[in-house]
């Protein structure tokens, strides 16, 4: 029961405030003009591997971007204004407030994917490999949210922290568009599958988030979060 309310609360949170929404607005558009730019064969032409290295990106990157403008307005703001330290002081644990702020942040946050895979899944036709891409994007997306939110319990400067995780996921999204003739040329002379290979960076990078999340989570206290005093700057 306790565990519903927060994810209740936590939803209350994320709703109420309009960044986040416009944000998740945003985003969603573009997701939209990214399929326009395959459904007129403007992208399309460019081949199926350019497709699927693209909508990768843009699943993992978007997802990335929206649950980091949550995580600043859920997260660190409990943290910052002092409602966390107040929510402890209830009796709560922390890892189940953790649990539930990301949870709710991968959510709302794994919308604008969810239309970039389906369009792109119905505009091109790309078969059970690209389900299952986009299945191990999904999961990877939920424990990287787990991970920063054990992170950020943590942080003593949030406005960096938040400015490094944008900047460096938009950077990402921006080198794969760029480089992506080059990626396929590697993988074509390797002889490697781009579907596959995704996934297995994919299943390799949820493993080590998920057994460093649940190790920082496994340690963590109230009385340890709460001694870390953190700042906007």
């Amino acid at each position: 029961m306790k565990d519903k309310a927060l994810n209740k609360a936590a939803r209350y949170l994320i709703f109420r405030d309009m960044e986040v929404i416009v944000n998740t607005g945003l985003l969603i558009f573009i997701s939209f003009a990214y399929l326009l730019g395959i459904y007129k064969l403007l992208l399309r032409a460019r081949g199926e591997d350019f497709i699927i290295l693209m909508t990768y990106a843009f699943v993992l990157g978007f997802g990335i971007l929206g649950s980091n403008t949550i995580l600043v307005k859920l997260s660190l703001r409990d943290k910052l204004s002092g409602r966390l330290e107040f929510l402890l002081g209830t009796g709560l644990d922390v890892r189940e407030v953790i649990k539930a702020y990301s949870i709710e942040n991968w959510r709302l946050s794994s919308l604008p994917s969810f239309v970039i895979f389906f369009g792109t899944y119905l505009i091109c036709d790309l078969g059970k490999s690209f389900v299952a891409l986009y299945l191990s994007c999904i999961i990877l997306h939920y424990f990287l949210i787990l991970t920063l939110n054990v992170i950020a319990m943590y942080r003593k400067n949030f406005k960096f922290f938040k400015n490094l995780i944008y900047f460096s996921t938009s950077l990402l999204i921006y080198l794969f568009g760029l480089f992506s003739k080059k990626i396929i040329f590697i993988l074509e002379r390797q002889n490697l599958d781009v579907n596959i290979f995704i996934l297995g960076i994919n299943i390799f990078a949820t493993i080590v988030l998920a057994v460093y999340s649940f190790y920082q989570l496994k340690k963590m206290d109230n009385e340890s979060v709460m001694e870390v005093k953190s700042v906007w700057s």
